[in-house]
């Protein structure tokens, strides 16, 4: 570890990815810590299992981890892919030993694990890493009521090590009293990388939703339903990303396409966006429709609604998808999806009094993107690494 000119430390911070090094979630998270670290003053690097090739270039540079090859479930399903899990499992405790040779090679002050679940910590206990001389980060995107009991006895475990600090990135505390003194809560960073650029706001106003189709999905449809019977009092435009997951799922997105499209102000895109794509398209509307319902998004934080706060984009928003968010930062309106006519109520006066409110809702955007920053995270992360000490 060294000092800056301003005697601040310089970290040499590796990120260990297993889980998968192709694009989605996991990729983009680490773009955005990277960008978060380099502009913190430290040195970010990459640990990856050998034969592992990233999608896209961070400019930063990457170890191999001894141990074998990332195991993929793509395809395969009962006794087969049960036999994978423990390869995954067996693999991890090799990738996480190499991880501390690589890290007393490289000479890395700490570890991140960016996309951690318990069965990490299951891993981290079978290896080396959990003795490392070094802090070592596993990042958790949330735990459910369901994993909790799992994740409390595997933390447990883990706290007489002192070098291993677990942070869950939360919007809430279901733990109170539970929680162990090695577990930090931790508010997600926004989703948007630097070289996205905010744009002016369209004419007429674009309103956009971004993600998956699965067939069944009500929401969807009760949304375009609501749209194609109610007028509006400015011009107006809609642009619904459904993409779907199976075959099923795409006979259900050409039914509503063919079903929805003569409305002129309706625009449909069923193609996969990746990387920057993601972010452009996201940037090309001035409202994000973040339509979900399942409970599962009380514990868990959306990174498309990180996203479209890093983007300084208004939303329209059910009322289970992380609530904190509005209930402090007023970016947006509620929509309530079990009340076809609510609905419609809903999006009327949203359109309706935009140019009254938006003054308001970036000024709630501006405040969430200071207490989400991708700055605020990584110190909150890195917090007891002070120059010189641990």
């Amino acid at each position: 570890m060294v000092c800056n000119e301003r005697g601040a430390a310089v970290l040499r911070v590796a990120i260990l990815e297993t889980v998968k090094a192709s694009a989605g979630f996991e990729l983009e998270f680490d773009r955005i810590i990277i960008e978060a670290l380099q502009e913190a003053g430290h040195e970010p690097v990459m640990m990856m299992p050998e034969g592992a090739v990233l999608d896209q270039d961070f400019h930063v540079p990457v170890h191999a981890l001894s141990g074998g090859s990332i195991i993929s479930y793509d395809g395969v399903r009962g006794l087969k892919r049960l036999w994978r899990a423990l390869q995954r499992e067996c693999r991890r405790v090799r990738w996480f030993d190499s991880a501390v040779e690589v890290a007393s090679a490289e000479r890395i002050d700490a570890i991140l694990l960016t996309t951690a679940t318990y069965r990490y910590l299951r891993s981290l206990k079978k290896s080396r890493l959990f003795f490392s001389k070094i802090p070592v980060y596993f990042i958790f995107l949330g735990v459910n009521p369901q994993e909790k009991p799992k994740f409390l006895a595997r933390a447990k475990q883990c706290m007489n090590a002192e070098n291993i600090h677990l942070c869950i990135t939360t919007l809430r505390d279901d733990f109170g009293k539970e929680l162990p003194p090695n577990v930090r809560l931790i508010k997600p960073p926004v989703m948007i990388p630097n070289a996205c650029i905010r744009q002016a706001e369209h004419t007429p106003l674009r309103i956009g939703f971004f993600g998956h189709y699965r067939k069944g999905e009500k929401s969807i449809e009760c949304l375009l339903e609501a749209i194609q019977t109610v007028e509006f009092e400015r011009p107006v435009r809609f642009v619904f990303q459904l993409v779907p997951t199976t075959e099923r799922d795409g006979q259900a997105v050409e039914a509503i396409v063919k079903k929805h499209e003569k409305d002129a102000r309706i625009t449909f895109h069923t193609e996969k966006l990746l990387q920057d794509d993601w972010y452009n398209a996201i940037q090309s509307v001035d409202v994000v429709i973040l339509p979900y319902t399942a409970e599962r998004y009380l514990y868990n934080w959306s990174a498309i609604y990180f996203t479209a706060i890093g983007a300084y984009k208004p939303v329209l928003v059910t009322r289970i998808l992380n609530p904190e968010v509005m209930a402090e930062y007023p970016l947006g309106e509620f929509l309530d999806l079990d009340d076809a006519e609510k609905v419609k109520c809903q999006i009327v006066d949203f359109v309706n009094f935009y140019a009254e409110k938006k003054k308001g809702y970036q000024e709630a955007l501006t405040r969430a993107n200071e207490a989400y920053s991708k700055k605020e995270f990584i110190r909150k992360i890195l917090k007891r690494m002070e120059c010189g000490i641990v």
